[in-house]
């Protein structure tokens, strides 16, 4: 990565008072500023990361053989797509070359990135290389005989039965070839969800107050990622330990570069620098298991005779594991999906055009948004049969309101929808209890639940909606809310625990983060075009979904539930000779 110079190039996630080993309290009135950014600094840190580093291992059999004296020298290339509805493909990564073999093993694993919030389409391409090529980055494709080539999706790979995905290979032309196939398997790099636990301390700061102390602070950060902490007032502070992803903080890499800066803290964010150390999360291991200190250099004051602006000590630094999502994936956990469409009358008639219901030209915004979490969530769901509730409509034959119904009319399969009358008020508790009803059943296997709910309007419970999700924090359950249509959503926002727990009426904290809201106002543009609306849904997947990993790991991990030993693998099919095209 390099040295993090500019302020540019950083991305701070918040700040936090502590009460130092000094008895130092608070930072006066400025306090409840740096409060409100801790949470948020602690959850971006503790989180695990978006995307993890994978590795794909690779077998072919029944290659075609593009040699005259002998047989092909096979090199696989591993591709991407940019998106599922488009075919523009990206390289990855190569293999080595494997000599005289139509039934290679390919010994290099590939590397690539896994995202699960959203599908990402793969192509395998293998080619018919020069035998004594020696640097797999230095073939020319263009001049090399194209042997076969297989889609897959990545998340099959972690998902399939067996821990192996067997891919039928093509021609050029896409017609299958005899007994020609691919093999993958995958796993996850290896400490990609540990988490790191960090005990900061400084001593003898440069002192850059003119009438008090320094209010020093540290912010630790990688390309686009720093998190701060304060101790006001003190030129010797001990920041409270706290604890990281390994992901978050190095991704996953102990000898990545890390600047550690200190601060003197100014209310108006213009932050005085005191001094800073780079180095990595094994070269602070080293400084701690020694009781050594590290130099805060200031370049500004370099001169004769100058050495450092202060020490920074590293108390306490341990690495423990911790299981990751596709941990829990690869050893059999299931997720399950639910979703939970809002039917009050602020909808529109379904006979209206303007309506969100309105199914006249295509998909209506309903159908895209379940689509959007559907299309990704199938993958990891066995039974491929998602559970459907409405709420706010009067059913037959009272015509009174329901704010939990199943679409088919069936509480034990609710699938298909059936006539209804919109109405109201809109309620979310209802669905929410049944959900979480749904998600407290217990079971031999591991599970996993996720409610989405598609709403045009704020809710009329929010009392009683956040004493159920408080309630429901502790069970397999998430919870993703889209916003659709053109309703002010910002009351909403308080549903999002990102920046601080969720409290029930009562007073009681909800045990995690487990709820994502997501405004989906392009999914209702008509005017935006085929691609700006497969854009719209394609995003909305990636931001409703992209918390969803973390949350599965925290809960399960909480509760003391490892995942299973992984699946017993298929072996590969056998060695077989070509058959040619």
């Amino acid at each position: 990565m390099g040295c993090v110079n500019s302020v540019q190039d950083k991305h701070a996630i918040g700040t936090l008072p502590v009460n130092s080993a000094n008895g130092v309290n608070g930072i006066g009135a400025t306090s409840g500023h740096w409060e409100s950014e801790a949470a948020a600094a602690v959850a971006e840190l503790l989180g695990p990361s978006t995307s993890v580093r994978v590795e794909v291992s690779i077998k072919c059999r029944g290659l075609p053989d593009m040699d005259t004296f002998s047989k092909s020298d096979p090199m696989a290339v591993l591709l991407e797509a940019d998106s599922p509805s488009t075919n523009r493909w990206a390289e990855v990564e190569r293999s080595d070359v494997v000599a005289n073999n139509l039934n290679p093993d390919f010994p290099k694993p590939l590397v690539c990135s896994y995202n699960f919030e959203k599908l990402q389409p793969m192509k395998l391409v293998v080619y018919d290389v020069d035998a004594g090529t020696t640097d797999p980055a230095a073939v020319k494709l263009a001049d090399s005989d194209f042997l076969a080539e297989g889609e897959f999706l990545l998340s099959d790979v972690f998902t399939a039965q067996g821990q192996t995905l067997t891919i039928q290979l093509k021609d050029k032309l896409g017609r299958p070839i005899p007994r020609c196939v691919a093999v993958l398997s995958g796993e996850e790099l290896p400490m990609t969800n540990a988490v790191v636990s960090l005990s900061l301390a400084a001593s003898n700061l440069d002192n850059v107050e003119t009438w008090s102390k320094s209010d020093p602070f540290v912010r630790i950060s990688k390309m686009r990622e720093s998190g701060e902490w304060v101790i006001p007032n003190n030129l010797n502070p001990v920041w409270r330990p706290f604890q990281a992803s390994m992901a978050q903080l190095c991704n996953g890499d102990a000898h990545r570069p890390l600047l550690f800066e200190v601060f003197d803290a100014e209310a108006n964010g213009s932050h005085k620098f005191i001094g800073s150390w780079q180095g990595s999360l094994t070269a602070l291991q080293d400084a701690s298991q020694q009781g050594r200190g590290l130099p805060l250099v200031n370049p500004t004051k370099a001169k004769p005779g100058y050495v450092s602006s202060g020490t920074l000590l590293a108390k306490g630094v341990t690495i423990t594991a911790r299981p990751s999502f596709l941990d829990y994936i690869k050893g059999g956990m299931a997720l399950n999906f639910l979703c939970a469409i809002d039917f009050t009358a602020s909808n529109g008639s379904p006979n209206d055009p303007t309506s969100l219901h309105f199914l006249g030209r295509g998909k209506s915004v309903y159908e895209r948004a379940i689509a959007a979490v559907g299309s990704v969530i199938e993958h990891y769901d066995t039974t491929k049969r998602f559970p459907a509730f409405g709420f706010g409509a009067a059913l037959p034959p009272s015509g009174t309101a329901n704010h939990c119904f199943p679409l088919n009319g069936v509480p034990s399969s609710p699938e298909t929808v059936k006539s209804v009358r919109l109405s109201g008020p809109t309620l979310f508790a209802p669905v929410i209890s049944a959900a979480a009803q749904i998600a407290a059943q217990p079971s031999s296997h591991l599970h996993y639940y996720v409610l989405l709910i598609i709403t045009d309007g704020c809710i009329m419970d929010m009392q009683n909606t956040l004493q159920a999700i408080v309630d429901a924090s502790v069970l397999p359950l998430s919870l993703l809310i889209v916003g659709v249509g053109d309703d002010d959503f910002s009351a909403m926002e308080v549903l999002d625990g990102d920046d601080h727990r969720i409290r029930a009426p009562s007073g009681r904290l909800a045990a995690r983060d487990c709820v994502q809201f997501v405004p989906f106002r392009n999914g209702v543009q008509v005017g935006g075009g085929r691609h700006a609306q497969r854009d719209a849904v394609e995003e909305l997947a990636s931001q409703l979904l992209a918390e969803l990993p973390g949350q599965v790991v925290e809960h399960f991990f909480d509760h003391r539930k490892i995942p299973p030993p992984t699946r017993a693998s298929a072996p590969p099919p056998p060695a077989v000779a070509a058959d040619g095209y």
